[in-house]
């Protein structure tokens, strides 16, 4: 069994955000709960045995401290993941944040440069044309080094992920960290400090193909849902119509 756990940006009843607990190998919406406070997952999971709850093999989650604690404490024998989604996410905020500040850094003369230049910096570079190669080379080249070793390390930690053996990719993933800790780019580092918190979960999800891609899926068909019902006041009601879903 698998469980993954999802933030509803749901806006039901007395919480902002409500959970959405699925199983990712039949894709399956198992429940919904009104909120991601520790004490309602708690008192959610004390209802299932132990002998039930040790079935989870499993427990896919982005980097939200309550969760992880929520899955050492009512699933012992479930290895935890940490989606490689949300966890990437971090150096491609570091770096759109850095692109920004050598931006506004600039006279307009130059700014011109970096116009529509947010694309180039998040897409992998093999991704790129020979034309938005040339354009990001001449930005990285001429207007900061911060800019350029942020944008360096994005692409290593993208091939690190995506093709490396897992114990290559572990080891990679390691030194990547130690390398980014000591650094002298502050938001580099605060990202790595990250990284170094979730090092074990971030390397679980470096050993299987497991991540929250169809938690994706289900989130756009429920975002659909909200907008076709202009939104919904009462969380029971909210469930009942997202369970319809499976």
């Amino acid at each position: 069994m698998l469980y993954l756990l999802m933030n509803l940006n749901g806006n039901t009843g007395y919480y902002k955000y409500q959970v959405a607990l699925i199983d990712s190998k039949n894709h399956k919406i198992l429940d919904i709960l009104p909120c991601r406070y520790k004490h309602e997952l708690c008192t959610y999971f004390k209802k299932f045995s132990y002998i039930e709850r040790s079935k989870v093999k499993y427990f896919i989650t982005d980097l939200w401290e309550t969760y992880k604690d929520i899955s050492m404490t009512y699933f012992p024998k479930a290895k935890v993941i940490a989606d490689r989604f949300h966890y990437f996410r971090y150096i491609n905020i570091a770096l759109n944040d850095v692109r920004k500040q050598v931006q506004k850094s600039l006279p307009k003369s130059e700014q011109k440069y970096f116009f529509h230049s947010r694309k180039l910096f998040l897409s992998k570079m093999d991704d790129l044309s020979d034309e938005q190669m040339k354009k990001l080379e001449y930005i990285l080249i001429n207007f900061s080094e911060d800019l350029r070793i942020i944008y360096r390390e994005k692409e290593e930690l993208l091939n690190i992920i995506h093709n490396c053996e897992p114990e290559i990719a572990k080891n990679k993933f390691s030194n990547w960290v130690k390398r980014n800790l000591y650094v002298d780019i502050p938001r580099l580092n605060e990202v790595a400090k990250t990284y170094f918190h979730w090092s074990y979960e971030i390397k679980n999800s470096l050993e299987v193909t497991y991540s929250n891609g169809v938690i994706e899926g289900f989130n756009n068909k429920i975002k659909t849902l909200k907008r076709i019902a202009f939104g919904f006041r009462n969380f029971n009601r909210f469930r009942t119509r997202i369970l319809l879903l499976n």
